[in-house]
């Protein structure tokens, strides 16, 4: 009879200026942890603000707070002392700027996944995962012999997301969501376009984020009935398919977006969100208006204006919401074949 599988998640994020960071590394590692019927799920956490909040809001407990920007050295010192106290069966890491050495060492030890963005899976882990929309979807292995997950049907989603369809009625002329956290202010700034350029709408939702820093009374304020504004969604896949389109950064929202079939607008966050940006325009999923600059509104205002005639991909077998799902099939492939 097999045991319970028990999983330490190395992650970090928050809302510290300057890094970014953001929650998708501490989402992508909740979705994750959904997949397994094991409760035995522990969290290695560097917690830049916010972070801790969100998996507890997630019903995580067992969190293990690390000390921000330690040395390498002492990393893998504290990785190995509670891999041994807590008798881990696997370290799963999904966080920004994984160091390899750091992924190296604990492959000597223990089962090692890593979880990556971008094209980086130079990684000699035990097994990759990389959503990544600017790979195929395709399995194929690394210079260190790893195996490796590639393309977007493998990226982690909420396991919620398959069992929503598009909605008809369409209730919003659009939708608006920049992570837990929004450091641009992005949501405002869409905000605002709306009310100072009096763009025609029937209805729209601004959500502003969880964990996100706004001015008090700017929801409760709000006096224009078209313009729904909340911190935060009951059902944000609900909100999505009754929407016509999207407006997102370059993170895992975007994915969301894709395997709904909903068009969508990207307007990045940080730097390295460019990149995914430049993808989902190329293969015709959204529109890719980069970061935000004194031209964002009036490029707002002429989407929304020719709105009914946007014309983007729904092609939803790049991406059918079922990487988590893939992701815990292999992990427990990797893990069960030493326990049984």
């Amino acid at each position: 009879m097999k045991k319970k599988i028990k999983i330490l998640f190395r992650t970090g994020g928050g809302r510290e200026k300057g890094k970014e960071l953001g929650l998708g590394h501490i989402f992508r590692c909740i979705n994750l942890a959904n997949f397994f019927e094991t409760k035995q799920i522990y969290f290695l956490l560097e917690d830049f603000g916010g972070a801790k909040k969100v998996l507890n809001s997630f019903g995580h407990k067992k969190i293990n707070l690390i000390q921000k920007n330690l040395s390498k050295e002492k990393e893998i010192e504290i990785t190995k002392k509670l891999i041994n106290e807590l008798k881990i069966d696997v370290l799963v890491i999904d966080r920004y700027k994984i160091d390899p050495n750091y992924v190296k060492k604990m492959k000597k030890i223990i089962k090692t996944v890593v979880i990556s963005d971008l094209k980086n899976i130079s990684f000699d882990a035990d097994l990759i995962i990389n959503g990544f929309i600017g790979y195929e979807n395709k399995i194929q292995y690394n210079k260190y012999g790893t195996k490796c997950l590639l393309g977007p049907k493998y990226q982690i989603l909420n396991k919620k997301i398959t069992r929503y369809n598009q909605d008809k009625t369409k209730s919003y002329d659009f939708l608006a969501t920049f992570g837990g956290i929004d450091e641009k202010n992005i949501s405002e700034l869409i905000f605002k376009t709306i009310t100072k350029e009096n763009i025609k709408i029937k209805k729209c939702k601004i959500i502003f984020g969880p964990a996100k820093k706004i001015k008090q009374g700017v929801i409760e304020q709000n006096k224009n009935k078209k313009i729904e504004l909340v911190r935060e969604s009951k059902n944000i896949f609900k909100d999505m398919v009754k929407t016509k389109i999207g407006f997102c950064a370059g993170g895992i929202t975007s994915y969301e977006f894709a395997c709904l079939r909903i068009p969508f607008v990207v307007i990045c966050q940080v730097k390295h969100q460019l990149e995914t940006a430049k993808e989902w325009d190329k293969k015709g999923f959204a529109i890719n208006l980069g970061l935000p600059n004194k031209l964002t509104p009036k490029k707002i205002r002429k989407i929304l204006e020719n709105k009914n005639n946007l014309k983007l991909s729904n092609n939803r077998k790049i991406i059918d919401g079922n990487g988590g799902f893939r992701a815990k099939r292999e992990i427990c492939n990797l893990v069960f074949k030493k326990i049984t």
